[in-house]
């Protein structure tokens, strides 16, 4: 399995977002409303460039946000010291194939490039089997506070990973 990742597929980025988004909403797990899922409302001066599509053997594998400063969800951080992950999406296509694992590894490394020390994220505080699913990759939870975007209130559980804790594949 070859794994590649471009960060200048807005469209195929937009296309596998919307797909997982509208299967979660179909499978009565709703994470964002499909409407919000563009260009228009993810791409700005903080993501652009930032939006990546993980390609496996070529295809359109899965989606996530890297970027490097984060004034609405990260106001607290200071400049240069993370990263932080938004809009993971793996296609279901692809399920089960530890997928995040590798995302992970390419966020810690491009983390290390940029020399931050951790990386972040968030996700939905009211679903504890996502929280255990990012604390099995070793993120651990720091605290909890809502966030108002697309005119919306989302209870959000923070996380972070250090950059030597987080194991790289194939790298010391």
């Amino acid at each position: 399995m070859t794994i590649t990742f471009r960060n200048d597929r807005l469209d195929e980025f937009i296309t596998v977002l919307r797909e997982v988004g509208q299967w979660l909403i179909d499978n009565g797990q709703v994470m964002w409303d499909i409407e919000d899922l563009s260009v228009e409302t993810l791409v700005d001066d903080y993501t652009r460039d930032n939006c990546y599509v993980m390609y496996v053997d070529g295809v359109p594998a899965a989606t996530f946000i890297l970027q490097w400063k984060d004034p609405l969800y990260y106001d607290n951080v200071p400049d240069g010291t993370a990263g932080f992950v938004h809009k993971v999406a793996i296609r279901r296509t692809f399920a089960g194939q530890n997928l995040f694992q590798r995302m992970l590894d390419f966020c810690l490394a491009e983390g290390r490039k940029k020399g931050v020390r951790e990386i972040q994220l968030e996700t939905d505080a009211t679903r504890p089997k996502l929280m255990a699913f990012y604390e099995r990759y070793g993120f651990e939870p720091t605290y909890r506070r809502s966030i108002e975007e697309f005119g919306k209130v989302y209870y959000c559980q923070y996380y972070r990973i250090g950059l030597l804790t987080g194991a790289v594949t194939g790298q010391s």
